[in-house]
C-alpha cells in the first residue's frame, strides 16, 4: 500500500518538475508529526472528525508554505485515514527519487569509522561498478572484526574478518 501512494506521489511530482521538493517537504512533515505526539495522536486518532484533523493539518501547512501537491497529498491521507503508514510511504518515495535520479543507497558496516580519503575511494570503486551515483551509509560494529560488509541493493559483499574466521573453522571442521 506505501508503494502505491509513494509511485503516485513520485508520478505527479515528476509531472509538475517538483520531484525533490515535494520529496523534501513530506520529509520535513514527517519529522514534524515525529517529533510532536500531539499531532500525530490528533491526526492518527479514530474519535476526531475528519473535517478536525483537516483543520490541524491546514494550521501547520499554511505556515510551512508546502506545495499544492504536497498538501493534497497529506490530506488525501488523513482522508483514507493512513497517516499512519506515512514513515513507510516516505521510505518507498526516497528510494523511487533516488532511483529516477540514478542514486544508489550503499551500507557500509565497519569495525571503525572510515577516514574521508577511505570513503571517497570506497565511493569511487562502488560508482564505478554500479554506474550510478552513490550515497553511503556508514555503520560502526565492532563485531566485524577487520574488513567490512558492503550492501549494494540485495547483494551483499562481506570482506568481514568475522566472516572469514568463520569460514576457516567450517572448513577445518570438515577435514
Amino acid at each position: 500500500m506505501a508503494r502505491r501512494y509513494a509511485r503516485a506521489l513520485l508520478d505527479i511530482g515528476q509531472e509538475e518538475r517538483q520531484l525533490r521538493r515535494v520529496l523534501s517537504e513530506v520529509e520535513e512533515f514527517a519529522k514534524a508529526f515525529e517529533g510532536a505526539p500531539a499531532l500525530r495522536e490528533v491526526l492518527e486518532a479514530d474519535d476526531i472528525s475528519r473535517r478536525d484533523k483537516h483543520a490541524a493539518l491546514e494550521a501547520i501547512l499554511s505556515k510551512a508554505g508546502f506545495l499544492q501537491t504536497t498538501q493534497s497529498f497529506l490530506s488525501l491521507l488523513i482522508e483514507k485515514g493512513r497517516m499512519n503508514v506515512l514513515p513507510q510511504i516516505l521510505d518507498a518515495l526516497r528510494r523511487m527519487v533516488e532511483e529516477a535520479e540514478g542514486i544508489e543507497r550503499v551500507e557500509v558496516v565497519v569495525p571503525m569509522a572510515l577516514s574521508p580519503t577511505q570513503k571517497d575511494l570506497l565511493k569511487t570503486v562502488l560508482e564505478r561498478r554500479t554506474g550510478k551515483k552513490v550515497l553511503l551509509e556508514e555503520t560502526v560494529d565492532p563485531a566485524v572484526l577487520g574488513g567490512m560488509v558492503v550492501r549494494v541493493g540485495s547483494t551483499v559483499y562481506d570482506g568481514s574478518v568475522r566472516t572469514q574466521i568463520h569460514q576457516i573453522r567450517e572448513n577445518l571442521e570438515k577435514g
